[in-house]
């Protein structure tokens, strides 16, 4: 191979790694940016048998949650710091709600408080 051909080779090889090399810091999705473009998640968690299901739900900011009453009789989802509460979800309805600030948040159903369950929002 020609010494100038050499050198174009060279020379592009180096301008292509360096492009790559600073699209993979500037501009590139990483792990944070792409979860930041991500659409929110929607969760499904059901009230039956008088229990909550799943008894913890793991969520990021932003995800909804909907509980579905499946029991014959009314349920309300209530944090104990009063983040929320959905009052009474009567048989067959839902309710949703959509986690704003990250951390634990155990919750209870007012009408049946041995009802118990938790929601963590990262």
């Amino acid at each position: 191979m020609a010494p100038q051909i050499r050198t174009r080779v060279v020379a592009s090889l180096v301008a292509t790694v360096a492009l790559l090399a600073y699209s993979s810091g500037h501009g590139a999705a990483g792990p944070e940016r792409s979860r930041r473009a991500s659409k929110p998640a929607k969760h499904t968690a059901t009230i039956e048998a008088v229990q909550f299901q799943p008894a913890t739900i793991e969520v990021k900011r932003g995800d909804s949650i909907v509980w579905i009453n499946k029991d014959p009789f009314p349920h309300s989802v209530t944090s104990a710091s009063g983040r929320f509460d959905s009052k009474q979800i009567q048989p067959g309805e839902s309710w949703t709600y959509k986690a704003q600030q990250p951390g634990n948040v155990p919750y209870v159903c007012t009408l049946h408080p041995t009802m118990k369950a938790a929601l963590h929002v990262e």
